[in-house]
């Protein structure tokens, strides 16, 4: 058998495993789709060091220097090289998740005018600063795309069982039902496909952005670093995400007749 032969066999429409492939697809993407939304909420194996950027002080004169609080999509994390601590960052204020992520935050004393107190004072203010700003860029910048995508691809995963039923005991007497399930089922997976794609070129451009712009910035009071790991995971999410929706139409080809979808003219 040569080379050719055995790639026609592969790759002919009644190869049974063949066809299956595309469905182990389904497994990466909602994986890496869950690991880049659950970034910074837990301090559970990798978790922490799944972020969209980390935000560290440019000034080194207080107890805090080095410490960087990292975000993620829906989760906040402090990390000052020893200890992690990460949670939730929904329905939470700047001062409460300070508390939360810097337990060893000092009060002040007493004599608001001693060296110690001013320290302190300098410590709880760039602390808190660096978090706010975090909350901020969560908010108003980083907006969650990719749970949308992930959504849509869910929903599109309904639709194409829908359609595989559909196909197997197709009722010509119902076309515009077909018809409906057909374009929502690559409607809902192209969208989801384009929406994951949207989410990580956003993602890599904005915080290689805040990246640049912190370090080329003379005198910056926060220094920004984007996160590589979380970036190439969307990216990942994407190219499986498209391969699968690519191969939607070889998983239902056969039995497909123009008088099943009649309807859609």
């Amino acid at each position: 058998m040569t080379f050719l032969t055995f790639a026609a066999k592969i790759f002919a429409p009644k190869f049974f495993l063949f066809r299956l492939l595309p469905y182990t697809l389904v497994i990466p993407i909602l994986l890496f789709e869950a690991l880049s939304l659950s970034g910074c909420v837990s301090t559970s194996t990798t978790i922490p060091s799944l972020y969209i950027v980390s935000l560290q002080s440019s000034h080194n004169t207080t107890a805090f220097s080095g410490v960087k609080v990292r975000l993620g999509y829906f989760g906040i994390c402090a990390d000052d090289g020893s200890t992690q601590r990460c949670q939730t960052s929904s329905g939470g204020s700047a001062d409460i998740i300070t508390a939360n992520l810097f337990p060893g935050l000092t009060s002040p004393g007493t004599n608001g005018t001693s060296s110690k107190a001013k320290t302190d004072a300098a410590s709880n203010a760039e602390v808190k600063d660096l978090v706010s700003t975090a909350l901020d860029l969560q908010k108003q910048v980083f907006v969650s795309i990719l749970a949308g995508a992930g959504l849509l691809f869910v929903v599109g995963l309904v639709f194409l069982f829908l359609l595989k039923r559909d196909i197997a005991n197709p009722q010509p007497d119902k076309p515009r039902r077909s018809a409906i399930i057909r374009r929502g089922t690559f409607g809902m997976l192209f969208l989801s496909s384009a929406l994951v794609f949207t989410a990580a070129l956003a993602t890599t451009e904005t915080a290689g952005a805040l990246q640049f712009s912190s370090s080329a910035t003379k005198d910056a009071p926060i220094l920004l670093e984007a996160g590589i790991t979380l970036q190439v995971l969307q990216w990942m999410a994407f190219g499986f995400s498209l391969l699968f929706t690519l191969a939607v139409p070889l998983l239902t080809k056969s039995g497909i007749t123009v008088a099943t979808f009649k309807g859609e003219v």
